[in-house]
C-alpha cells in the first residue's frame, strides 16, 4: 500500500468512514452520481443546446475514455478497498476492479469540458472565475466521495482524474483544431 504521512491508503478510508455519519454518507452517495451517467447526461444536454458540435465531441470522448478505463481496470486488476479489508464498508455497492476510478475519470473529463465551455461562451470574468473554481472543486469532490463510500483508494481517484483530464484535453484539441472549423453547407434544391 502507498503511504501518506504515516497513513496508508486503507487507513485513509477507515478514517473517513469512522468519522462519517449517515447523512455524510448519503451526501457523498448523491455527489458520486454526478461522476457517472447523470453528470454526463446533464452536460451533454447543456452542450447540445449551447454548442452542438462540442456535445458530439464530448460524447465520443466520454465513450472512448470509458472503454479505455475498463481496459485499464482489467490490465491493472487491483481489488477494491472493501475486498482488501473487511472493516471497510461498500457504501457504493460497487464490484469489479478498482484502478483507475471511473467516477473520478468522469469528474476530471466533465470538469475540463465544462471549463472550456465556460471560457468560450461566457463574457463575464466573475462567471469565468466562479466556473473555474467549481471545475477545480468538482472532480475532487467526486474523488473524495469514492473514498468515503469505500469504493476506491486515493491513488485510484488521482489516476482516474488524470486519465479523464488527459482524454478531455485530447477531445478538446480535436474539437478546437478540426471540428469547430468545419463549415456546414446547406443546399436547397429549387423545383
Amino acid at each position: 500500500m502507498l503511504q501518506y504521512k504515516g497513513m496508508n491508503e486503507v487507513e485513509i478510508i477507515k478514517f473517513l468512514q469512522s468519522n462519517a455519519s449517515v447523512n455524510f454518507v448519503a451526501l457523498f452517495q448523491f455527489i458520486t452520481l454526478f461522476g457517472s451517467y447523470l453528470g454526463f447526461v446533464i452536460l451533454f444536454v447543456v452542450f447540445f443546446i449551447r454548442q452542438r458540435r462540442l456535445s458530439y465531441v464530448f460524447l465520443v470522448t466520454f465513450a472512448i475514455a470509458s472503454i479505455i478505463n475498463q481496459i485499464l481496470k482489467v490490465i491493472i486488476g487491483r481489488e477494491r478497498p472493501f475486498e482488501a479489508d473487511p472493516t471497510i464498508l461498500n457504501y457504493g455497492g460497487e464490484s469489479g476492479y478498482s484502478m483507475p476510478s471511473g467516477h473520478s475519470l468522469c469528474g476530471g473529463l466533465f470538469a475540463t469540458f465544462l471549463f472550456y465551455h465556460i471560457l468560450t461562451t461566457t463574457k463575464y470574468n466573475s462567471t469565468k472565475v466562479l466556473g473555474g473554481l467549481f471545475c477545480v472543486i468538482f472532480p475532487f469532490a467526486i474523488a473524495f466521495s469514492r473514498m468515503v463510500l469505500g469504493a476506491h483508494y486515493l491513488s485510484d481517484t488521482l489516476v482516474g482524474m488524470a486519465v479523464g483530464i488527459f482524454f478531455a484535453c485530447l477531445g478538446l484539441f480535436v474539437y478546437h483544431k478540426y471540428v469547430r472549423k468545419i463549415k456546414v453547407v446547406v443546399r436547397i434544391k429549387k423545383e
